[in-house]
């Protein structure tokens, strides 16, 4: 009996660990996954990501004009905010902006409150300033350039509209004098380097009339090419199921090119495909008795006018020649 006892209470020992350790997994799976989903934002029938994301989701309302949202900042507007030079004036310049925005503003240029940790930044505006510039003129990789790079200002940074870039309006040539050697380190003479400097820049469109074709005019407000042909725009944007309009070529061209079957061709016309059609079928299997091909029955039309060949009197083959039996 006393085993069966023994036997027994081991059981319950079991029994209990066991239940212990499932308590205890549920109770660590509950907490990962609870700390897993603190990591991640959206809807659940949406597609997460760690961390806070701010793009909208389908069951949310939309407001305001998608197709202004994604237009880039008109010329007009770039240009304003390229001549400001502080955060104060782009402040100025906006609509709504709290008095407690302006004070927390004030507070940290010079206020008795505690200041953030942050930088105030400074804007990289449009001017010449110094890059590295390579002093190699050929790709030959049989000479060492020494020294093969140096600093000299060009344009550089930020502009407002992507429409724009930071471009130069003045430049001048300076001459710089460098070192040449083989890969053995043997001498092989100096030479002098022109490199364009940068001395004056402004931002300016990317797209310039240059860039045009015959079928387009320049808008320099937008800095852009616009098409001329807004008839064909429209009724290619009324098939837009299968057609679309390409602006670079103001042309309407099919969505989607078939790859067609032996006996048949893709239709842009119809954007599809077609069967190749002869205009007089031909019979590869036609007996050739029976035909005529004498070929000396052939005669001149009678309306053609006769072939005029001009004489040069000045051909060696027209000159007489003497008679061998009179030498």
């Amino acid at each position: 009996m006393r085993p069966r006892r023994l036997d027994a209470t081991l059981s319950r020992q079991l029994l209990c660990l066991l239940a212990k350790t499932l308590l205890f997994a549920v109770v660590c799976s509950g907490f990962i996954v609870g700390s897993v989903r603190a990591q991640y934002y959206g809807l659940s029938e949406d597609i997460v990501f760690p961390g806070p994301i701010s793009t909208k989701s389908r069951n949310m309302p939309v407001t305001g004009n998608v197709g202004a949202h994604n237009a880039p900042i008109s010329r007009a507007l770039a240009s304003r905010i390229n001549s400001i030079d502080t955060i104060e004036e782009f402040l100025e310049l906006l609509q709504g902006v709290p008095e407690i925005e302006k004070t927390v503003l004030v507070s940290k240029l010079g206020g008795n409150e505690e200041r953030s940790n942050a930088e105030r930044t400074q804007p990289a505006k449009c001017i010449p300033e110094l890059k590295a510039v390579s002093l190699k003129m050929d790709n030959d990789p049989k000479t060492i350039v020494y020294p093969s790079c140096t600093r000299i200002k060009r344009c550089g940074g930020c502009c407002a509209s992507a429409l724009l870039s930071c471009q130069p309006t003045a430049t001048e040539t300076r001459n710089f004098e460098v070192v040449v050697s083989t890969l053995s380190l043997s001498y092989r003479g100096r030479q002098i380097v022109p490199l364009e400097e940068h001395t004056a820049c402004k931002c300016d469109c990317r797209i310039k009339e240059e860039h045009c074709s015959e079928k387009q005019h320049y808008d320099p407000d937008n800095c852009m090419c616009v098409c001329e042909n807004n008839d064909e725009r429209e009724k290619c944007m009324h098939d837009n199921d299968t057609r679309i309009w390409d602006p670079d070529l103001c042309t309407c061209s099919c969505r989607k090119i078939e790859d067609c079957n032996t006996g048949y061709y893709f239709d842009h016309n119809t954007c599809r495909c077609r069967q190749i059609t002869f205009s007089r079928p031909v019979n590869r299997f036609a007996p050739t008795k029976g035909s005529n091909y004498n070929f000396d029955n052939t005669r001149r039309p009678e309306n053609a006018p006769p072939v005029i060949i001009p004489l040069d009197a000045s051909d060696p083959r027209r000159k007489p020649k003497e008679d061998p039996e009179y030498k």
